[in-house]
């Protein structure tokens, strides 16, 4: 950034800092359960399960040799601690430099100084695992062998115990052995005898269920019985306990920076941190001309001393007000409840308009699937514990609708300089609709889309096409059309309209436009049969424009204006489908839940089983006979039968 861009401008560094925290933790367990039952992107469902990172296994302690130092360490894979070959340190661990000799300590020096410029980010993302030896040894409980101690950055002070004890049968640890040439033994082989001989010859990390050798009494068990047996017979020795670890930590909400909302504490130097009494809330900012950081960590707000010198609430000496300020993540994950009381002075907001309307029916977006969305959860379940509101979960459904990545499938990025300017593309000539209709053809609402510079000039093309037929409908006379020709044009007319309003209610936009598509080529192929300005031409191509109008606004509402009309193509100009002209497309399918007929369905002929099933479920018939049962087979006979058993 601007104060670290010279070269004689002073490194970053990092510091440990005094922060404020929300206890999320708490709510961790909760929270995951809740997970599953949500009516939410499965990819998003998948990132909040990931990262609130719930393990269940043990903590293992191993005394550091010739020393009073103990090691603990957190692993799910306890069964495997014959085979225990080292022990990492995450650099920032308070025994890394405890236990670091004097030969070593010139390079652990080093090696931590520059673990330190890295973010957490790319410590995790660099294959390439390196690490330093501290000269230091602890002792295998399992086994009272030697290991070497060793620290890497690729161990993260916050996950577990900021320490870890590698084998053979990680890939990471397996790597991290052969790099630095560390002698390994193997513990557990799976049970098939040729893949076992691979596997006692180092050939690659096993790291599948399978059976313990040369792990004393334990041999010739079940690597998942064994871990139960090992743990306890570690716990006898006061060497190891059960432990459930999760890899959320608490929220950071601190900042030290100007903007945010304060953080409503007082310092005193003999009562520590005092809340700020409730009839001097809410705490003001002052206006700063300056508030560029000052370099000694604070945020500006320490150089308004007449602000920040105030006196303790509790015993009345010279205190100061805290002037770290909020993290901004904290008001969009609660603002939705302030909105449907947004006047309010006398509180957060009142319970029975939060009740009548959470939580949200559809929110639509896209990143912050492991900050913003799980904040907003953690905050629910808090305004729900103190009565605020009934129910604990802010968002009914949520859609992920996916990013936009750079042709090599990167992530756009200013430091990168790899983005597109969507200026640039709309000023060249192709305009904001070829744009926006690209983005929404170029896959499904969930999945990211590669930029493809082709892309926008395809879409331009289709657009063109629907413009220059409504300009040549205009111009043709009162001829009359064919009888077949008209009746074909209302079967294309009833299906694209069919397709497109139910592809949009389910959110795949992409193939919504390509139904618009092969419905314009269905209409050009038509044109031969007779094309004049007729009641069928005209409603034809009434149902294009207005089917195209949320996708390209601004050539719709031109060409719908065209066609004779004085009112918006966005307003009540949702066109209707025939049932006569589907008949070729649509299927009527029976539902059956444990043998008895409960409902039918009209679906399309070519709807996929899992659309089919989907749909079959959401019947409001069939899901009073589903609603609070486990379905145990779901079966579908294409075309005619979905049969549930429950």
């Amino acid at each position: 950034c601007w104060r670290h861009e010279k070269a004689d401008d002073p490194l970053i560094e990092k510091k440990e800092v005094k922060q404020w925290f929300f206890k999320i933790t708490a709510y961790a367990d909760e929270l995951l359960e809740a997970t599953d039952d949500l009516n939410w992107t499965e990819g998003v469902k998948l990132a909040q399960k990931n990262w609130i990172g719930r393990s269940v296994g043990a903590e293992v302690k191993f005394k550091v040799k010739d020393s009073e130092e103990v090691i603990p360490v957190f692993t799910t894979r306890i069964d495997t601690l014959f085979s225990g070959a080292f022990i990492v340190l995450a650099p920032e661990h308070e025994l890394a430099r405890r236990l670091t000799t004097d030969e070593s300590s010139e390079e652990v020096d080093k090696y931590i100084k520059a673990s330190m410029r890295k973010t957490e980010v790319e410590r995790q993302a660099n294959k390439d695992k390196t690490g330093v030896f501290t000269g230091s040894y602890a002792i295998n409980p399992a086994n009272n062998e030697e290991i070497p101690i060793w620290i890497g950055d690729f161990v993260l002070a916050g996950y577990g115990t900021g320490a870890v004890f590698g084998d053979i049968h990680d890939e990471r640890d397996f790597e991290f052995l052969n790099k630095f040439d560390i002698p390994a033994r193997v513990a557990v082989v799976p049970e098939d005898k040729e893949e076992a001989k691979k596997v006692l010859a180092k050939e690659y990390s096993y790291t599948d269920e399978g059976i313990l050798i040369d792990s004393g009494e334990f041999t010739g068990m079940e690597s998942s019985e064994a871990r139960e047996k090992i743990t306890a017979w570690l716990a006898k020795k006061g060497l190891a306990e059960e432990k459930v670890n999760y890899k959320m930590r608490d929220w950071s909400v601190a900042r030290q920076r100007y903007w945010g909302a304060p953080i409503p504490i007082i310092n005193c130097p003999d009562c520590g941190p005092v809340l700020v009494p409730d009839e001097d809330l809410p705490v003001v900012l002052p206006e700063l001309d300056d508030f560029k950081p000052s370099g000694d960590g604070r945020s500006a707000l320490a150089r308004a001393t007449d602000w920040l010198n105030v006196k303790c609430p509790e015993c009345g000496k010279d205190a100061e007000r805290e002037t770290d300020t909020l993290d901004t993540y904290i008001d969009s994950s609660w603002y939705l409840y302030r909105y449907l009381d947004p006047f309010n002075e006398e509180k957060i907001f009142k319970s029975e308009p939060a009740n009548k309307w959470m939580p949200i029916d559809f929110y639509d977006g896209a990143d912050h699937a492991t900050a913003h969305l799980l904040y907003a959860r953690f905050i629910g379940r808090f305004f729900n514990k103190i009565g605020l509101v009934d129910n604990p979960e802010p968002i009914g459904q949520m859609l992920y609708h996916g990013k936009i990545l750079a042709a090599d499938g990167s992530n756009f990025s200013k430091s990168a300089g790899n983005g597109v300017d969507p200026l640039e593309v709309i000023n060249s000539g192709y305009g904001a609709d070829a744009l926006r209709t690209y983005l929404m053809f170029a896959a499904p609402a969930g999945e990211d889309i590669r930029w493809n510079p082709q892309g926008v000039p395809g879409t331009f093309r289709f657009l063109n096409r629907v413009w220059n037929m409504v300009q040549e409908y205009m111009e043709t006379g009162d001829t009359e059309v064919n009888e077949e020709t008209a009746k074909q044009i209302k079967i294309a007319n009833s299906q694209m309209v069919y397709k497109v309003t139910k592809y949009i209610e389910n959110d795949q936009t992409n193939t919504a436009i390509a139904a618009m598509m092969e419905y314009l080529n269905t209409l050009s192929r038509l044109k031969s049969g007779g094309f004049s300005k007729s009641g069928v031409w005209q409603v034809a191509l009434e149902s294009l424009v207005a089917c195209l109008a949320p996708f390209a606004p601004h050539i719709s509402e031109e060409l719908w204006q065209d066609l004779g009309h004085d009112t918006s193509v966005h307003i009540d100009t949702w066109p209707k489908w025939d049932e006569e002209y589907l008949i070729a497309d649509i299927v009527t399918i029976a539902v059956q839940v444990n043998g008895k007929i409960r409902a039918e369905i009209k679906v399309d002929k070519d709807a996929s089983q899992e659309e089919v099933l989907k749909l079959a479920k959401e019947n409001e018939k069939v899901a009073l006979h589903i609603d609070g049962k486990e379905i145990k087979k779901e079966i579908y006979v294409t075309g005619r039968l979905v049969s549930l058993v429950v």
